[in-house]
């Protein structure tokens, strides 16, 4: 379905699976789309709605022209939920999702019950070129110089070697992404520090770490576990999308956690 959020909000796209109880939303990573949580959903435990979203410039999502920032892009998520009338919710994130649902918790906590961020920190070392260098070079050139890297960088070494049709449905999805709502996700990453929020973030949180993660490496999502008042870490044996890696343990691990 789709709705229209507050003023310089875009139309959103959505899914929402029916269900009894506390919905979970799920918010993807950066150059991704909901798409991306196609492999986790067969093995959450059934009965509970889920929704997922294209992230605003992502997917089936209205681009929009300026820069975001990370409050844009909670106000969007919340604009979500209240049209979908959901008063109470859980959140899981990854990475840019992970930072964007974490932002959502630390400003409105009395809806949110229990979150699960992976593969996410409370600010992103930029890449060797710079986050303004990754922005130029998507709207100078395009996505699909910057697909194979990517692929690269976000799947371990052996899960890249199994072949998995996800990662190509992920590699198309990158590829065909606007340049320009990729870059304004990007701009995103380049300034959002949420490390005076995180002691806003009173919901019990799991943070679900890759150990081949060379972006967000246990250490650091360790450090981000210990920087929230109310949080433990696990880390998988992937890279940095565990829900593509492992959705197995994954969704068992989240499961286990929204149970309460």
């Amino acid at each position: 379905m789709t709705t229209t959020s507050a003023p310089l909000a875009p139309t959103l796209h959505s899914e929402r699976t029916e269900g009894h109880g506390r919905p979970l939303v799920l918010v993807h990573p950066i150059g991704a789309s909901l798409r991306f949580w196609d492999a986790l959903l067969p093995h959450l435990a059934g009965g509970m709605p889920v929704l997922r979203y294209d992230l605003r410039g992502h997917g089936a999502s209205e681009v929009t022209p300026d820069d975001g920032t990370i409050d844009l892009l909670a106000d969007d998520l919340l604009a979500l939920v209240d049209a979908q009338g959901m008063d109470r919710f859980d959140l899981c994130g990854v990475s840019l999702g992970g930072m964007v649902a974490l932002a959502v918790a630390a400003r409105a906590g009395e809806r949110v019950n229990r979150v699960v961020v992976s593969s996410s920190a409370a600010s992103v070392a930029p890449p060797p070129n710079g986050w303004d260098g990754r922005r130029q070079a998507a709207l100078r050139d395009g996505m699909a110089p910057l697909a194979g890297p990517m692929v690269e960088r976000m799947f371990s070494a052996p899960f890249r070697e199994t072949g998995d049709p996800l990662i190509g449905t992920l590699k198309t999805v990158f590829e065909s992404m606007s340049p320009v709502g990729y870059a304004g996700a990007v701009a995103v990453l380049r300034d959002t520090d949420l490390s005076e929020r995180l002691a806003r973030v009173h919901a019990p949180t799991l943070v679900i770490a890759g150990q081949h993660d060379p972006l967000c490496p246990p250490a650091k999502q360790q450090a981000l576990a210990a920087a929230l008042p109310n949080a433990q870490m696990v880390a998988l044996d992937c890279g940095h999308f565990p829900p593509v890696e492992q959705p197995a343990e994954f969704a068992r691990l989240l499961d286990a956690h929204l149970a309460h």
